[in-house]
């Protein structure tokens, strides 16, 4: 039985960022759009199943309904409590009941703990989030039907998909949390509303990755030195202290509506493996732009680059090669109609 898991956040996109920024809301009844446009796509694949993560808003609710008869879809056996534990305990379900892969409905933050779960079961991430540099942009149809063609078989997964790194994050020398794209050290003594829209607070900074067309802390190293999801190192930037041999400053969007000047006092690659020791106190490291680890005296704590990350299934090359092997089907089909 082919089976694709669905992990919807319900709380996506509607952070204090709509207070502090221009940041988009997206509604809970677009959010049950969008799954129903992504069953749509699964059922027209030839999907079998559909494991949901349960939430107490349903946002699966409409979509379960209509289809009923086409595809067998049901709940994970869970209790929701709403929390971000929710979905790293769903990731790893629905990894362990073997689904093909998961599509989600968040933002940076949601991905990250659904990565934190999910092993090597591939991501089809949809953006309903802040900042959106690790989910896609991208219509529900194409996504399910993406994921439906890498659930199936019709697209290889080595040719459509592409493994993502991680930021691990070490308190005393215990692997406490990961980072999909951005760990931001700041001087904010406190977790509090979690996330990071002043950058005078931040200290230091670590990236998987730095792709000029994204928003966020990332854009921030964008400027300095781009950095593609599968390229074999990420960048550090440090932004206090006296300027170093790299010094320059940037202009760069780090929220919806923000564009920022930042001046970055010293910047290097980020290789595989290094330890950087995080020397800051008081303050807390943001994971995805939201704070989550903080910096007691006590405690020793260091970021690492991981090459080996989620797999992500890249939803344009998916449908390009399914297109060109239509065309390539049709093209057979009309020189033996020539004959």
């Amino acid at each position: 039985m082919t089976t694709v898991g669905i992990i919807a956040n319900p709380a996506a996109g509607k952070d204090i960022r709509r207070l502090v920024a221009h940041g988009r809301v997206v509604s809970n009844q677009e959010k049950a759009n969008i799954l129903r446009r992504v069953f749509a796509g699964l059922i027209a694949s030839g999907v079998d199943g559909v494991l949901v993560m349960p939430d107490l808003t349903g946002l699966a609710r409409p979509a379960i309904e209509e289809c009923q008869g086409q595809v067998k879809a049901e709940y994970l056996d869970m209790v929701p409590a709403e929390s971000q534990n929710d979905s790293t305990r769903a990731a790893r379900a629905m990894a362990e009941a073997g689904v093909a892969c998961i599509v989600t409905l968040g933002g940076d933050g949601t991905n990250r703990v659904v990565a934190k779960g999910c092993g090597d079961t591939p991501m089809v991430p949809i953006s309903t989030g802040t900042n959106n540099v690790f989910p896609q942009m991208v219509e529900g149809t194409l996504a399910g039907l993406a994921a439906g063609a890498v659930a199936t078989g019709t697209a290889p997964l080595d040719k459509v998909s592409r493994r993502s790194k991680v930021l691990e994050i070490y308190v005393d020398g215990a692997k406490a949390d990961i980072a999909l794209v951005d760990a931001g050290v700041t001087g904010q003594a406190f977790v509090g509303a979690r996330a990071v829209w002043q950058t005078e607070s931040l200290a230091e900074l670590f990236l998987t990755r730095a792709e000029p067309a994204s928003i966020g802390l990332s854009s921030i190293g964008s400027r300095i030195m781009p950095v593609q999801i599968d390229a074999p190192h990420g960048l550090y930037l440090r932004l206090t202290g006296e300027p170093g041999q790299n010094a320059t400053a940037v202009q760069a969007p780090v929220g919806p509506g923000m564009v920022s000047t930042i001046e970055v006092k010293e910047w290097r690659l980020l290789r595989s493996g290094e330890r950087h020791t995080v020397t800051l106190r008081p303050g807390t490291v943001a994971l995805d732009g939201e704070r989550e680890v903080e910096l007691l005296p006590r405690n020793r704590v260091e970021v690492a680059l991981d090459l080996h990350g989620p797999v992500v299934v890249d939803v344009v090359r998916t449908h390009e090669l399914l297109a060109h092997a239509a065309a390539a089907r049709n093209g057979r089909t009309r020189a033996a109609a020539l004959r």
